[in-house]
């Protein structure tokens, strides 16, 4: 399956990191251009589309800037499209101000943390498919803040909910939420525990590389040069290098979820070496 682009300028922006003179307006981007941005960041970090732009639309109504032309910063510090918080000393807040795709890219980011820590700190829901759009329940819930308002056992005003809603209203994509019995009265589940899925569930549009697929390191700290893609000897094992932001890479491999996450064996074309990488990570070429 091969990647769409939605524009060459659209590209242009997602991989190196620049910024249209509409941008620097601060006027918000029409609605379906930050759906595509979303899309696109969507598909490079393996995350469902419809999750990223139900977050989008809850946090901020897809606006960067208030009426004003202001960025859109909440009383509590968060920035931008999705709301972002200011505090995360590893984003450019400048950016995360003024530039709407750096804004989603660390959504993404922020977002796929929280899936990190659903997978390691709660309940687990599944084999935890990143494609399966139940089994985000608890990443969402982290995504607003581990709190008791979020427990639907306290309330029925969660804000995992309140994505379901977007999700059914604006998209006419259903999802089955967790059962209120797998949950504690308060708090959270804690990580001792597996949840079946559903027996309805729904699928998303994760982009899966195939062998012999071209693919590149892509990171948000792509910009600063960081060598922050990680070679393993096995998915989710020894690390044992790092892969250059300018090397490439041939997929081998079909993809293995382990953990929550799709792993693919590549061999770097400029060394030879071959490893493991996250999914997460990479786009292609």
């Amino acid at each position: 399956m091969k990647k769409k682009l939605v524009s060459a300028i659209l590209t242009c922006i997602l991989l190196f990191g620049t910024v249209s003179i509409g941008f620097s307006e601060n006027k918000n981007l029409p609605r379906e251009d930050v759906e595509k941005i979303i899309e696109e960041v969507a598909t490079k970090r393996g995350i469902p589309s419809i999750i990223l732009k139900s977050i989008a639309k809850l946090e901020s109504g897809f606006c960067q800037f208030n009426s004003y032309g202001d960025p859109l910063i909440s009383r509590g510090g968060n920035i931008g499209i999705m709301q972002v918080s200011g505090k995360a000393a590893i984003y450019n807040i400048e950016k995360l101000k003024h530039d709407p795709v750096y804004n989603v890219e660390a959504g993404a980011d922020m977002l796929l943390k929280k899936w990190d820590m659903a997978n390691t700190r709660m309940a687990t829901i599944g084999d935890m498919d990143p494609n399966i759009l139940e089994h985000w329940y608890f990443a969402l819930w982290g995504y607003n803040g581990l709190l008791d308002r979020n427990n639907p056992n306290v309330g029925n005003d969660t804000y995992q909910s309140k994505i379901y809603e977007v999700s059914l209203k604006d998209y006419n994509r259903r999802i089955t939420p967790v059962s209120r019995g797998a949950i504690p009265s308060r708090g959270y589940p804690r990580n001792n525990i597996n949840i079946p899925t559903p027996e309805t569930y729904h699928e998303g549009d994760i982009l899966k590389y195939s062998p012999e697929d071209i693919v590149q390191p892509d990171t948000i700290e792509k910009a600063q040069g960081k060598d922050s893609l990680i070679l393993y000897d096995n998915p989710m094992g020894t690390k044992i290098g790092a892969v250059g932001q300018e090397q490439t890479m041939t997929v081998l491999e079909e993809p293995v979820l382990k953990g929550g996450y799709y792993f693919y064996k590549i061999q770097i074309n400029e060394d030879g070496r071959v490893g493991w990488v996250y999914g997460n990570w990479i786009s292609e070429i």
